[in-house]
């Protein structure tokens, strides 16, 4: 046996052994099924045997002696009777061993599906930046469905199967076990015909797997972007890009298919010949008055009993395949790192006590965030050629302190937003929230506190109430009233048919740019964050929307400190202090005055947008 080949079992074994562990809860169901599936197997034996009693013991002597005829008639009409009985005997046992490993099936890959799901939502999001989300769901739907499958009609079909083929063989031996040795003489070529498709149909479906979650990366990633598709007159061309990635999983499936088409065609030409060998063997015997008839019948029986089994081993094994190859790629996801959310690490005063973070110190000069001497980079950190997006960067915020960020696209604005929040980890220099390092905190508690709005409003499916307070139950529908009036959206939700209950289609795409954002504004203030980031918050909405909810931002960042990332200069000249950014570094620092007066970057800047 080849290396790779003993790794690959070693491999399943740890796999199933990873299963095993989500169908333990569930292990009764298992096992009552498993009985069932004896008992069903067990009734099916026993069906031949009646066949070969009521031919040799009652319908053969009444043929040669008709003074046992009505006897025999009788016998075989029990025979007959009992036949029936254990047929619908099977019908039941059958139905209720399919609907209990159903249950166990189905309530194990719930349990894996949340698992993973789960999982997923803790990833870093340098883990997204590199993996298509359309990879991510064929993970969590085709690849679980596959382990589904096996275990409902391929893992318990295989373990009948495999104690059909023995107790079949073993009760042949038992009846005639020369006649059984002539029977199974073809035996040994379809095990190596198995031993060869196994191998084969491993690499193919593999293959196919991996262009199955390529068709639908490239799916969703074009769905996503069909406004620009259609804009831009990309339907040419996305179509040949999906055509080619689609053709690789033509191909793929394809490969196996043509495998199956080999393999069907020798498993059964292999029970054929079994048969002619059966009829060869038996044909001189019955004349000599070596075996009988029933004998005969009852092999013939068993080998068709046999071969089943052997002939949807194909389906069964593509099955099994399919399942541990979805096992493979999901817990190879599982199995790497999530973001630790430290939840056992709470924002702390210095006697232990937890604190609030909308009650930080009450001493306006103590630094409430401060970098110090932070370089970041989105490549790997020890790529000596890595760009870096942050370099050196060192500044602090006071508290109540309303500082903003402004700079060129590209200068490293939002990345430092994303580390303060912890979405990455910066690979050199501290960060220090309330002079503790962010690293020492809970990332729950420290994302509850620290509340922004983005450029890019992500509105979920649902209604407009349940958009706002995030499953905060905390949240009255006062208190929402109270905040839409702020950010001057009430009149907006007030207008709609079903006002707060109003539905939100995905992304909420009925609602205009303008409107998602102030929706956000009353998401983010209804949780009254300690910190309050605004990024690129009001540049897609009118001059007229945006003139409505200056009022409402300055009373919620009075007191509150506050980081303003904004391209236009307006909105932020009533800051404390203006942070300008440069290709990755701090280029200049003030208020706004005293930057014009400096004349360099900051006031290029303003001169380009006023003059």
């Amino acid at each position: 046996m080849q290396q790779d080949e003993i790794l690959g079992k070693m491999y399943d074994s740890k796999l199933f052994k990873r299963l095993i562990k989500y169908i333990k809860p569930y292990i009764i169901y298992v096992i009552i099924a498993f009985l069932f599936l004896i008992l069903n197997m067990l009734a099916d034996l026993s069906l031949p045997l009646l066949i070969k009693v009521a031919v040799d013991d009652y319908i053969m002597p009444a043929a040669n002696d008709s003074s046992l005829a009505s006897s025999s008639i009788s016998s075989v009409k029990m025979i007959g009777l009992l036949f029936l009985l254990i047929v619908i005997v099977r019908f039941f046992v059958g139905f209720t061993q399919n609907v209990l490993t159903a249950i166990a099936s189905q309530k194990a890959m719930h349990d894996l599906r949340s698992d993973l799901f789960s999982h997923l939502e803790k990833m870093s999001v340098r883990f997204f930046d590199k993996n298509p989300v359309g990879r991510l769901v064929t993970r969590v739907t085709s690849d679980i469905r596959a382990i589904d499958e096996m275990l409902t009609s391929g893992m318990i079909t295989i373990i009948h199967d495999i104690f059909t083929i023995i107790a079949i063989m073993v009760l042949m031996l038992v009846l005639n076990w020369k006649f059984a040795l002539v029977s199974f003489a073809i035996l040994p070529f379809v095990a190596i015909a198995i031993t060869i498709f196994r191998k084969k149909s491993r690499e193919a479906y593999r293959e196919m797997r991996k262009w199955l979650a390529q068709v639908n990366a490239t799916l969703a990633e074009h769905l996503a972007g069909v406004k620009i598709i259609q804009l831009f007159n990309q339907y040419i061309h996305k179509a040949k890009d999906f055509n080619n990635t689609n053709h690789m999983y033509y191909t793929a499936s394809l490969k196996q298919l043509k495998l199956f088409a080999v393999f069907r065609p020798i498993i059964g030409a292999s029970r054929h010949i079994a048969t002619a060998i059966i009829l060869w063997y038996a044909g001189g015997q019955i004349l000599q008055n070596l075996i009988t008839i029933g004998l005969f019948i009852a092999f013939l029986e068993y080998m068709e009993r046999l071969y089943e089994p052997i002939n949807n081993f194909s389906e069964k094994f593509n099955i099994l395949q399919g399942a541990m190859a979805g096992a493979e790629r999901i817990f190879d996801l599982m199995d790497q790192p999530s973001v630790d959310y430290r939840s056992e690490k709470g924002l702390t005063d210095a006697s232990g006590k937890k604190m609030n973070m909308a009650l930080l110190s009450e001493n306006k000069d103590t630094p409430i965030i401060r970098f110090q001497n932070v370089w970041h980079t989105y490549s790997d950190v020890s790529n000596e050629h890595n760009s870096w997006v942050l370099k050196n960067i060192s500044f602090s915020v006071k508290q109540g302190e309303k500082i903003a960020l402004v700079g060129h696209t590209g200068s490293g604005k939002t990345t430092i937003v994303n580390l303060l929040l912890n979405m990455y980890n910066n690979a050199k220099g501290e960060i220090f929230v309330n002079e503790k390092n962010i690293n020492d905190y809970s990332l729950y508690e420290l994302r509850e506190n620290i509340g922004i709005v983005q450029q890019d409003v992500f509105l979920f499916s649902g209604n407009i109430r349940d958009n706002i307070v995030l499953n905060n139950k905390n949240i009255t529908d006062q208190e929402i009233e109270r905040i839409t009036k702020y950010v001057n959206v009430s009149d907006f939700i007030e207008s709609l048919p079903a006002k707060l209950d109003e539905p939100v289609q995905e992304r909420g795409a009925t609602f205009s740019v303008g409107q998602r954002q102030l929706i956000s504004f009353a998401r983010v203030l209804a949780y009254d964050p300690a910190i309050f980031i605004l990024d690129e918050a009001t540049s897609n909405i009118d001059t007229e929307t945006e003139l409505l909810i200056q009022d409402a931002l300055f009373k919620i960042m009075e007191n509150r400190t506050s980081i303003i990332i904004a391209h236009r200069l307006s909105t932020i000249q009533h800051c404390d202090r203006i942070i300008v950014m440069h290709k990755g570094e701090i280029a200049e620092m003030g208020t706004h005055q005293e930057l014009l007066k400096k004349e360099g970057l900051y006031y290029n800047l303003y001169r380009l947008q006023f003059m």
